[in-house]
């Protein structure tokens, strides 16, 4: 029964994983994108497009589940009648796909409803988001406003999830029966509708008994995973002898967890299973004969079947050894990439300062991170929020303010007024390689127009990147024809989906360390481009992100990433490889 739980997981990754990826880019393709990113996620998601993606997601992980656990329901009902074999199991899963299929989009329907409920009225919120353009900007000064939507969402939301729980605890049944019953879609759901008539408050109260337990233990799960992975991978990577302990305790977690999730199919598809089986004898709504005339059915072309199987094994094996040949490559590149000084200088100095500045280029570091918005008399600051109200106190906005507004508040408070970006190209390029990022909370493209109109004049290496890809976009359509030989483009992605020709184009990505794989940076530097990962700040995190091979780091302690990357040089090429190894494994 396991060995056909694990089977059927297999299959399912194997086929729906690539079948995923396509349907999200054509689904983003009609949208009008080939890749949703930052603030377009929540368009997108808020989009009718997004809505069929939702639609299609809660129908795939019910078939999955379904799926994984109607296998062990088909292997309870076999020894039923004295028959036990894999390989009609996956047969018959296979020749009642078709039905199953049409239950479970029945079901998933209404789920989906739910979604498209959350995805309607979540449109005031998306409202507001982009009345500041600025998401964090958002969250930090409206929070109030956030939560009274919010609200109103799960008010409005309320009477649908009643009825969609009311008719899909009425419906239960009708996914085993499915399996073993021949009848028409209706009679189906009529007959699932009277075996579970009389016990709805039980499967309704079994259900959430069931997702709590389940919670419990997953979390649990976790949390026991994480105690115990730091001190196994902290003892194993001391010492070359242990390696082969680590493996056999990696394999040991990964296992614990299988096994827990094949228990907890176990659980959910034999109560279903033998529910289903006692409410038609007590009802004798369906005869003992009927109730198995579907799994009766001879499957034929055992060998067809088991030549799938083998093909998917042996699928799952090259994938295999693909990526561990892609490991051996990466770990025997040079993993020592470069250091970015956040917002100028990190911690030690006033963001976005001339002194920030001046203190990265005294480290010797490579590059600092400056951010860059227009005031209303055109002139580029350097400047990261909205407005002054967290640097000075102050409500003034950037966009709504000329220089010299903005230059006497700060000399109101006996402060020094953030630079302009030319001052700072004039006096410092030379020294070090500026990162620009561009900013807006509005929708004008003037600092594009701006920016293109200054960075011809200057020929030092530098970097414009932007997690605004209409603005990068149109600074580069300017730049066409006079890009500086050392300008490189950078797209900063907080989280995405997909993959947009923007992408493509630009020179590197600065990737968010909460998203960024290691397979993620293999992909990114095959394409010829860079990976910068932003912000790091912890010695640990540093020496991961190194040794996965990043080209660089942004951080506010450029001064510990210097230290760390002294220390990673002192490696010699068998402890970088198997620390290399350690945090694969922990990602």
């Amino acid at each position: 029964m396991f060995a056909s739980f694990l089977l059927v997981r297999a299959t399912l990754l194997t086929l729906f994983v690539p079948l995923d990826l396509w349907l999200s880019s054509k689904l983003m393709k009609l949208h009008g994108v080939n890749a949703i990113a930052n603030q377009e996620m929540l368009s997108f998601l808020l989009s009718p497009t997004g809505f069929l993606l939702s639609l299609w997601v809660v129908t795939n992980m019910s078939f999955a589940f379904f799926v994984e656990h109607s296998t062990i329901s088909i292997l309870l009902a076999q020894q039923d009648v004295g028959k036990r074999s894999i390989v009609d199991t996956f047969g018959l899963l296979i020749q009642r796909s078709f039905r199953v299929v049409k239950v479970l989009i029945a079901q998933s329907l209404g789920i989906s409803l739910l979604f498209a409920t959350v995805l309607w009225f979540g449109r005031w919120i998306y409202g507001l988001m982009l009345s500041d353009w600025d998401i964090n900007y958002y969250l930090s000064n409206q929070a109030s406003s956030l939560w009274f939507a919010v609200g109103i969402v799960a008010l409005a939301m309320l009477p649908l999830v009643l009825l969609v729980l009311r008719y899909w605890a009425s419906w239960w049944l009708a996914l085993p029966l499915s399996l073993f019953q021949n009848c028409s879609q209706w009679q189906l759901f009529k007959q699932a509708q009277r075996l579970s008539r009389e016990i709805y408050p039980h499967i309704l109260g079994g259900h959430i008994l069931w997702l709590l337990a389940r919670a419990s233990i997953a979390a649990m799960f976790a949390a026991a995973f994480l105690f115990m992975l730091d001190p196994i991978l902290n003892w194993a990577t001391t010492d070359p002898e242990r390696y082969p302990w680590l493996i056999l305790a990696t394999a040991l977690l990964l296992g614990v967890a299988l096994v827990l999730s094949f228990i907890d199919r176990f659980i959910y598809a034999s109560c279903q299973y033998y529910v289903l089986r006692l409410q038609t004898k007590r009802l004798k709504l369906v005869n003992e004969q009927a109730r198995f005339v579907g799994l009766m059915q001879d499957t034929k072309r055992r060998t067809l079947m088991i030549t799938v199987m083998v093909s998917f094994i042996a699928l799952a094996g090259l994938n295999g050894y693909y990526d561990i040949k892609q490991f051996a490559q990466h770990v025997q590149t040079d993993t020592t990439g470069y250091v970015t000084a956040h917002r100028a200088g990190g911690f030690a100095r006033s963001e976005n300062s001339e002194a920030g500045i001046q203190y990265s280029v005294e480290l010797g570091i490579q590059s600092t991170e400056i951010d860059v918005q227009l005031t209303k008399d055109g002139q580029i600051v350097v400047f990261h929020d909205r407005d002054l109200g967290r640097m000075l106190g102050v409500s003034l906005v950037v966009e709504e303010a000329t220089y010299a507004e903005i230059s006497a508040a700060y000399e109101a408070k006996n402060q020094t007024p953030p630079p302009l970006l030319d001052h700072l190209l004039d006096h410092y390029a030379d020294d070090i390689e500026f990162n620009i990022e561009l900013k807006r909370y509005n929708r004008s493209v003037d600092l594009a127009m701006a920016m293109a109109e200054l960075l011809p004049n200057y020929s030092q290496p530098m970097i414009v990147s932007s997690l605004d890809g209409e603005l990068l976009s149109q600074l580069m359509f300017e730049l066409a024809d006079s890009r500086p030989d050392n300008l490189r483009y950078a797209l900063i992605y907080a989280a995405g989906v997909g993959e947009s020709q923007l992408e493509r184009e630009v020179d590197m990505l600065m990737v968010s360390g909460q998203w960024l794989t290691a397979w993620r940076i293999i992909e990114i530097q095959q394409r010829e481009q860079e990976v910068l990962v932003w912000t790091i700040n912890e010695a640990e995190a540093m020496q991961r992100m190194f040794l996965l091979g990043v080209d660089g780091i942004i951080t506010d302690e450029p001064q510990l990433a210097l230290t760390t990357k002294a220390k990673i040089k002192q490696m010699d090429f068998s402890e970088r490889a198997l620390m290399t190894l350690r945090y694969w494994l922990s990602l």
